[in-house]
């Protein structure tokens, strides 16, 4: 029987008057926008993952966050992973001070209208206007070498 070995990761979208907070890498992945979160620890769901992460990363402690998307890659057949993502909306969504700056990057209110036009992961810009929509999506990736959308697929669930 063939084993399989899957990373488990987490993305969060917080929405806070038609923006949404995200992360300007400054070295690794060629300086692209994202939004904060990460790999899942041994022994936590992803939503643990997910809080823990955007604390991290933000200095934001997230309340009520709704699962979006369930997310399958695969980079080049050498790799793969499953990310869960989520979005947080409004005001009173969050608590605590928001950190300008992470060891990944900085941080950035982006305007919603204005996500098409920065430079994001390939996979994101895919599914971002998923988002925006009522229900859970799903999607599958497969990504080139340099982390561009090969093929895929994504669909409501």
């Amino acid at each position: 029987m063939e084993k399989t070995l899957l990373a488990v990761s987490t993305a969060c979208y917080l929405i806070k008057e038609n923006k949404v907070l995200l992360i300007k890498f400054n070295k690794k992945w060629g300086q692209v926008y994202a939004p904060p979160g990460g790999k899942a620890k041994f022994g936590e769901t992803p939503t643990e993952c997910m809080i823990r992460e955007y604390k991290e990363e933000t200095g934001l402690i997230l309340k009520n966050p709704k699962l979006k998307g369930i997310s399958y890659w695969n980079w080049c057949g050498e790799e793969s992973g499953i990310i869960y993502i989520y979005v947080v909306e409004g005001i009173d969504s969050y608590e605590g001070v928001l950190t300008p700056e992470s060891d990944e990057g900085n941080l950035e209110w982006v305007d919603k209208n204005e996500l098409s036009s920065i430079k994001q992961f390939d996979m994101n810009q895919k599914f971002q206007e998923y988002l925006w929509e009522s229900g859970v999506f799903e999607g599958r990736f497969l990504l080139n070498s340099d982390d561009t959308v090969k093929e895929y697929m994504i669909r409501k669930i």
